[in-house]
């Protein structure tokens, strides 16, 4: 029984350093998704002048951008809801960001659509600038974390393992 209890122990905190790892890289993934979305809005600003609910509809079709919920919530809009407010409840909801990237993205939401297009381009860049900043912070920790916690979770889960024993 004991011998049950040991590998449950080492199955569960390997698991969870597995994990945390895994939430890691899926942060750097979801900014490079991100960043691929704004170039997306940029270029169809800058040669179609597309309205943004227009804009979101086909990016929600796309699957680069299947993960980023938030995309899908806007693209759908009716007439009488408000996009911003969508925006920003999709972007609070995504598990992914830390506090900096929703501070940038809930930006966003701000100012698309609000400006001509100049401005809107300009504030993309701008954004797009920042998000890259963030995007290889996330790659810094991904590699620098992403085994440390692999490794963590499998030495509390042997320890905690010998212990039940």
């Amino acid at each position: 029984m004991n011998l049950l209890f040991s590998a449950a122990a080492v199955l569960f905190c390997t698991a969870s350093g597995f994990y945390f790892s895994k939430k890691l890289k899926e942060r750097e993934d979801r900014l490079c998704s991100v960043m691929l979305l704004l170039k997306e809005i940029s270029v169809q600003i800058r040669y179609t002048n597309a309205k943004i609910g227009d804009m979101l509809r086909a990016a929600s079709q796309n699957s680069a951008y299947a993960k980023l919920s938030f995309i899908t919530d806007c693209a759908f809009l009716s007439e009488n809801e408000d996009f911003h407010n969508i925006w920003s409840e999709g972007v609070k909801k995504q598990s992914f960001l830390n506090q900096r990237d929703r501070e940038l993205l809930l930006s966003l939401g701000e100012h698309l659509g609000e400006t001509d297009s100049e401005g809107q381009l300009s504030f993309l860049e701008m954004t797009e600038s920042l998000l890259s900043r963030q995007r290889e912070e996330a790659r810094e920790n991904c590699g620098k974390k992403s085994a440390m916690y692999r490794s963590v979770g499998l030495l509390c889960g042997l320890a905690a393992g010998i212990m039940v024993l």
